[in-house]
């Protein structure tokens, strides 16, 4: 699955979540949205580094 596909399904699941959850779905969306202007496509497909502190 890739990002754009998972933006899509949060965005059309916004219209059943509860109020409590709306924040949670919308933070959902803009992580993928990050992600996919980052040039990650497909996150659980991709190997992360962590950035070594200096």
């Amino acid at each position: 699955m890739t990002n754009v596909q998972v933006i899509k399904e949060l965005t059309n699941l916004k219209t059943y979540c509860s109020a409590t959850s709306l924040d949670v779905v919308e933070y959902a969306i803009k992580v993928f949205q990050k992600l996919e202007s980052c040039g990650i496509s497909e996150p659980l497909e991709t190997e992360f580094k962590k950035e070594e502190e200096k």
